[in-house]
């Protein structure tokens, strides 16, 4: 079909698009307020930093142990949910219109558990993170150019459309949970590698 053709047929159908748009943002809002939930509760569960899932207001949901906060609650290192490399979330020719649309890697883009660390610069550590890359070997994360590993995170979109369908929102995010705890399982790779650059610094 031509450019044309479905610019046509998009103002044909002007008024079934708003609305669709419309309750996608609705729905958006009432899957951010499961991400937050999820992210608190297994928190709280594992005794890391709490309350730290804040997607729906900041789009700023982290997960971090306690000894990565200093003293005056300052986040040394963390893993939050975020885009793909190269990715700002905001809406463009080239990327998806919705954050939803990623977290269903059901366009262009996807999301997934970010490492973040402020304690070595970004020119320095891209070249630190360059050289540890054995360490990270045969695992799920990615060393991408943010400079920074990734683990994507992917809700099938048609698991999310039952859970919404049986009211029960909770259930498509198992592979969330399922971030969490490889990344818990992985943890002491990544003391090592925030050790490691530390000596760095010094």
């Amino acid at each position: 079909m031509f450019s044309n053709e479905i610019d046509k047929l998009i103002i044909q159908h002007l008024d079934d698009l708003d609305d669709g748009a419309r309750r996608l943002t609705r729905l958006q809002d009432r899957v951010a307020d499961v991400i937050d939930e999820t992210f608190n509760d297994w928190l709280d569960a594992k005794g890391w930093y709490p309350d730290s899932g804040e997607w729906r207001q900041r789009q700023d949901a982290a997960i971090a142990p306690r000894n990565w906060i200093s003293e005056d609650n300052k986040w040394l290192a963390w893993f939050g949910l975020g885009f793909g490399s190269g990715d700002d979330g905001q809406a463009g020719e080239e990327k998806d219109y919705f954050w939803l649309t990623r977290l269903c890697k059901a366009g262009r883009g996807e999301m997934g558990l970010r490492f973040y660390q402020t304690e070595v610069g970004r020119t320095a550590w891209k070249k630190f993170l360059r050289d540890q890359t054995p360490r990270f070997l045969g695992t799920r994360f990615i060393l991408d150019e943010e400079p920074s590993l990734f683990l994507p995170v992917r809700i099938h979109k048609d698991h999310l459309a039952r859970a919404v369908e049986e009211e029960d929102l909770k259930r498509a995010f198992v592979p969330l949970l399922e971030g969490f705890e490889y990344i818990h399982e992985n943890i002491d790779r990544f003391h090592s590698l925030l050790a490691e650059s530390r000596k760095l610094q010094a």
